[in-house]
């Protein structure tokens, strides 16, 4: 684990952003960063839906 890895990887679903950033994009995975909302205060990923990332915070 690196130091920005997730602390919760059991809890990951198939759209967590930081799993995504190992994959291909595609447009259906590219609208969750449309109109951020919601930061990672682990990794820093901006996403629209707090349900993407780890540990969001509103910005």
């Amino acid at each position: 684990m690196t130091e920005d890895s997730c602390n919760k990887p059991e809890e990951h679903c198939d759209l967590h952003a930081c799993q995504l950033t190992y994959t291909e994009t595609n447009p259906e995975i590219d609208k969750m960063f449309d109109n951020p909302r919601f930061a990672c205060t682990n990794c820093g990923v901006k996403v629209h839906d707090a349900a993407n990332v780890c540990m969001p915070k509103e910005l």
